[in-house]
Formats: structure tokens, C-alpha cells, sequence
């Protein structure tokens, strides 16, 4: 019996896409896959500044082809068209060749000349004296780090425009950032020191209760209600306000600010109110006396004027008859200042002025003479006696025209004796 023959490989065929499998480097096909699917742009320069090969997203990127930019100075010529800023990127170029930088961003001007886009470029040296540069598309990325920047710099604009501390908190009162003002030259602010905890830079009290604030804030998720607190800074007491905002992902912003002009000025305010109302009590006190002289002038005018009638009822009925027409002795009633009170139809008549022309205003303009008024004042109102001018003294009328008068006056005295004004009788001579 023949036996079979049994012929066992101890090797097998291996397909191309097994051997790729198990190969560690990917093949070519796969490479170039990878080159034409990467969405940054691609460019295979060699040693003498020959373009070998641009990746679909560079000319999707920029525009421009292999046939646009045969050589690297090409590229540079057309992507930069000021001479001025080509210059200033050949020399940042430099710098990437050389390695002392590792990325190149610049503008580049798109193959339709219309767009301009900001590209950032880097290069790794491969083999055989190639280079592979690569070009990404930072454009919006260089317009969010711009609007960043400006928004940053307005917001330090603002920090350094307002007079107050900035102090950014963990819930736990931790420093984590710190702006000031015209604080900056506070020695208050020198204490903000970064890591450290809030509570710990300030008085103790003040500690416990921003503390609180800032616990409450983070907590509720609104502002804390303000602080008040003083500190003693080379031998003078200054006054602070602190207000707690809260913030994103348990953070707060606390702002302190420097309120001891406000402080001064209310204390200052308040010692002006104070004085204004003694000066009104004062003044309503004053009013109350002179309104208590001028009542019992008017009393004493009063009981004055129903004696002087008692007394001429009196003397009608003994002479037998009664008239009742007003004696032509005209009466004006003054205060002690000689200011007119009360004026009869006899003395409006002499004067020719009405009795509310009069009240209220001064005696002396009628009767202009200088001897007159000094007797009027000296003996009647300081010494409380009675006094007659023997010859004709002038009355000015309210025309202007002159009439001779005899005057005589007579004190009016209160309870204690004390003078409180004068009559003065007028009569035509």
C-alpha cells in the first residue's frame, strides 16, 4: 500500500493588505491619503527652495496652486505684496529656519486678491534636505485673541480709571487675582497678597464678615449687601466700602473703595445741619420774644387808645355834649426801634399818606429834623420820659411839601417798666 504523502508548508502567502497590516510604517498610498485629507495646508519645499508638492487644503486655504507658486520666494512675493511686510516676514522666516522660533503667523493675501487671511505657519525639516511646512487657518482665532485683548484692555482702563481694589475670590475667600486703582498707593492694597485668604488681609471683625458676604454671594448667587470698615494708615483713620458680586464656578469679585472723602463730607454735612438748626432755633426764639414784645405793644397801644377815649367821653359829658368826630391830634404808634405800628385818621391826614403806607415802616423820614429824632430816641425810648417840641417841627408829607408841627410823645411801658415803644401826637400849628 502506497502511503500518502502528506507535505505540510511551514510558511504562507501573505496578501499586500495582510503585509500592510502587519507592517510597522504605513505604506505609500496611506501616507499620501494622509497629506491629501489633512485640513491644514501642506508644502514640500527641498533644499533649493523648490515647491515639490501643495495638499488640496492649502490651495483651499490660500487659493493659490503648485503652478501659482512654483518656488518659496514666489510665495512670498505674492502672499505679501507690501515690500515693507514681506520684509518683516522674511526676517521672522528666518528666525523659523534657524530655530529660534518655533511658529510664523502673518497675513496673507488670498490668490483672488480679495481676502486677506491670517495664517500660521511652522516648519519640520524631513528627509533628504526637504522641509514640510504647514499652514493653518488662525484668522478667527486671531480676531477672538484681538477682541479679547481689546476687551481686556478696556476693562484695565476701567480698573485703573475707578478708585477702587479688585480682588478676585475663591468660595473659600482665597486671592486669586488682584487689581487696584488709586488704591495701589494705599498700603491697604500692598496686603492683597495672591494665594492668601481674604480674611486673613484684613481685621479680624472685617475678616469674619467679608467672609460672610462672600459665603452668601456665592451662595444665592447675588451681590452681598456693601460693607463698612476703617483702617488706621500713618496715624490717620481712612474709611472703606466692600462689595461682593458673585461670579462664574464659585467665584466672586470683591471691590473695595476708598470712602473717606464721602465719611468726611457727611460728617461735615451733618455738623452743618446741626448748626443750621441751632441757628433756627435760635432765630424761631428770637421770633417768639419779639412776637411776645410786640403782643403787649399792641396791648398797652390798646389799652393806651381806650383810656385816651374813656377820658374824652369823660370830658364830654361833663362839658355837655358829645362829639364824635376824631380830634385832630394826629397819633402814630411806634416800637422801640421807632418802626410804625398803628396810625390814626388824624395823622393820615396831616401826613397824607394811608395808615398801611406807613406800618411797618421807620418814623424818622417824617420828621427829617436831626435835634427831633435825637430827643425822640434818647428821652423817650432809652430813658422813658416824655418829651414836647415847644417849637414847629417839620412833617414831610408824601407830596414832598413841608408843614409845621407840634410834636409830643410819651413812652409806652410794659409790667416791669421796661419801654417797648412811644406814641407820638401831632398837631398843625
Amino acid at each position: 500500500m502506497t502511503g500518502n504523502t502528506t507535505t505540510h508548508n511551514t510558511g504562507r502567502e501573505v496578501s499586500g493588505v495582510e503585509a500592510a497590516r502587519e507592517s510597522p510604517h504605513p505604506g505609500a498610498d496611506v501616507c499620501l491619503s494622509i497629506l491629501r485629507e489633512s485640513p491644514d495646508g501642506l508644502v514640500l519645499v527641498d533644499d533649493t527652495g523648490e515647491c515639490r508638492y501643495l495638499n488640496p487644503a492649502f490651495t483651499r486655504i490660500t487659493g493659490y496652486t503648485l503652478e501659482d507658486i512654483p518656488v518659496l520666494n514666489a510665495w512670498f512675493e505674492r502672499a505679501h505684496p507690501n515690500p515693507a511686510y514681506r520684509q518683516e516676514v522674511l526676517e521672522i522666516w528666518q528666525e523659523l529656519v534657524r530655530g529660534d522660533r518655533d511658529t510664523l503667523v502673518a497675513g496673507v493675501v488670498c490668490r483672488d486678491g480679495k481676502k486677506v487671511r491670517d495664517i500660521e505657519l511652522r516648519r519640520v525639516p524631513v528627509g533628504g534636505g526637504c522641509s514640510l511646512l504647514t499652514l493653518r487657518d488662525v484668522t478667527e482665532q486671531v480676531l477672538v485673541e484681538e477682541r479679547l485683548r481689546q476687551t481686556t484692555s478696556e476693562l484695565t482702563a476701567v480698573i485703573e480709571a475707578f478708585p477702587d481694589l479688585f480682588l478676585r475670590l475663591n468660595a473659600d475667600g482665597t486671592i486669586l487675582d488682584s487689581r487696584a486703582g488709586r488704591l495701589a498707593e494705599v498700603s491697604l492694597a500692598s496686603r492683597m497678597l495672591l494665594g492668601r485668604r481674604v480674611q486673613d488681609q484684613f481685621p479680624a471683625g472685617i475678616g469674619v464678615a467679608l467672609l460672610d458676604a462672600l459665603r452668601q454671594a456665592v451662595r444665592t448667587d447675588t451681590p452681598a449687601a456693601p460693607l463698612e470698615f476703617s483702617h488706621a494708615e500713618a496715624g490717620k483713620v481712612r474709611h472703606y466700602e466692600a462689595r461682593v458680586v458673585p461670579m462664574y464656578e464659585m467665584q466672586a469679585m470683591t471691590v473695595v473703595r476708598d470712602i473717606t472723602e464721602r465719611k468726611e463730607a457727611e460728617q461735615e454735612l451733618r455738623r452743618h445741619r446741626e448748626h443750621l438748626e441751632d441757628l433756627v432755633a435760635e432765630r424761631t426764639a428770637d421770633l417768639e420774644h419779639s412776637n411776645q414784645r410786640l403782643r403787649r405793644l399792641l396791648y398797652y397801644i390798646e389799652m393806651t387808645e381806650r383810656q385816651a377815649a374813656g377820658e374824652w367821653l369823660d370830658s364830654s359829658i361833663e362839658q355837655g355834649t358829645l362829639n364824635p368826630a376824631e380830634p385832630e391830634e394826629g397819633r402814630i404808634t411806634v416800637d422801640a426801634s421807632g418802626t410804625v405800628l398803628v396810625v390814626n385818621r388824624a395823622a393820615e391826614r396831616l401826613t397824607g399818606y394811608a395808615g398801611e403806607e406807613l406800618t411797618g415802616k421807620p418814623l424818622w423820614p417824617l420828621l427829617p429834623g436831626g435835634d427831633l429824632r435825637g430827643v425822640l430816641s434818647s428821652v423817650v425810648l432809652r430813658q422813658g420820659r416824655s418829651a414836647e417840641c415847644v417849637e414847629g417841627a417839620v412833617l414831610v408829607r408824601d407830596d414832598g411839601s413841608k408843614r409845621l408841627v407840634r410834636v409830643c410823645a410819651d413812652p409806652i411801658t410794659d409790667a416791669a417798666g421796661a419801654v417797648i415803644g412811644m406814641v407820638c401826637m401831632l398837631r398843625k400849628q
